[in-house]
């Protein structure tokens, strides 16, 4: 078995599935064939006051140093120590999580098929989920596992994930091996990857073979002629300057969003 791992990218945009996925793929295969890390363990340690301010869907807010670092690590065959994220506490606790380089590697985010990331990626897969599902899947996760309001649910949404996506996320979709609907029918999927997985761990599977058929496409899956495409070699740190954070709609004073653009005041000067 080589020492270095397969690494598998899951990307798409919040409420789409990708943790599901990416953590049944790992249970059904074994922690001895599939290891997992998410984007969301690199969230920076924040000292702000009011989460509605915060958003977690804009790269600024992660160490994707840190995150690449470790990818090198564990493609050099070296096991790493990852940290956590407390989303209640809005802090990371370093070195928390031992990752060794198993067979394979599953990379889940929303930026993963953007550089820095792409490039250690081996196989990559874009959930496409219909936008009012994604919005049911985040509502049910934050009223369950972050004991949030529903109404800071809507407005976060409304404020950031929505234009976030749109801006950061859905444009990598060219960037996927394989482009699935995730609206419906997961099960199939999830088991299809779950067997590539570990027939690939047990030698039953040519993986490179698999990789070079899924590459060889003459089209992109991703690309659709309405939408905007991302460049393949754009790196999302380079796109988060281009759209800064307060680029985004600013919250109303009821906590309702209105589509009222915070601009700075060198902007607001370029635009009289």
């Amino acid at each position: 078995m080589e020492s270095r791992p397969v690494f598998l990218g899951i990307a798409g945009g919040s409420g789409s599935g990708k943790t599901h996925l990416a953590q049944r793929v790992r249970e059904l295969a074994g922690p001895q064939v599939a290891a997992l890390i998410s984007m969301d363990q690199y969230f920076r340690t924040s000292s702000e006051v009011d989460t509605a301010d915060l958003n977690f869907d804009h790269p600024n807010h992660l160490d994707l140093e840190l995150l690449t670092h470790h990818l090198a690590e564990l493609s050099e065959g070296r096991g790493v120590r990852t940290p956590a994220y407390d989303f209640a506490k809005r802090e990371q606790k370093p070195d928390v999580i031992e990752i060794q380089p198993v067979p394979v590697v599953i990379v889940e985010g929303l930026f993963v098929l953007s550089a820095p990331v792409l490039s250690f990626l081996d196989m990559t897969c874009f959930l496409d989920v219909a936008d009012d599902q994604r919005l049911l899947g985040r509502i049910l996760r934050d009223l369950k596992e972050r004991q949030d309001r529903i109404e800071n649910i809507i407005a976060r949404y409304q404020r950031f994930v929505r234009p976030s996506y749109h801006v950061f996320v859905a444009p990598s979709r060219q960037n996927a091996d394989v482009v699935v609907d995730f609206t419906y029918r997961r099960a199939l999927f999830t088991r299809l990857l779950a067997h590539i997985v570990t027939d690939y761990a047990r030698g039953y599977v040519d993986l490179v073979a698999l990789l070079a058929d899924l590459k060889s496409e003459n089209y992109t899956l991703g690309y659709r002629a309405d939408e905007s495409i991302m460049p393949i070699g754009i790196d999302i740190r380079r796109l988060a300057k281009a759209y800064p954070e307060h680029a985004f709609p600013e919250a109303s004073q009821d906590d309702q969003v209105e589509p009222r653009l915070h601009l700075s005041r060198g902007r607001q000067e370029e635009r009289t």
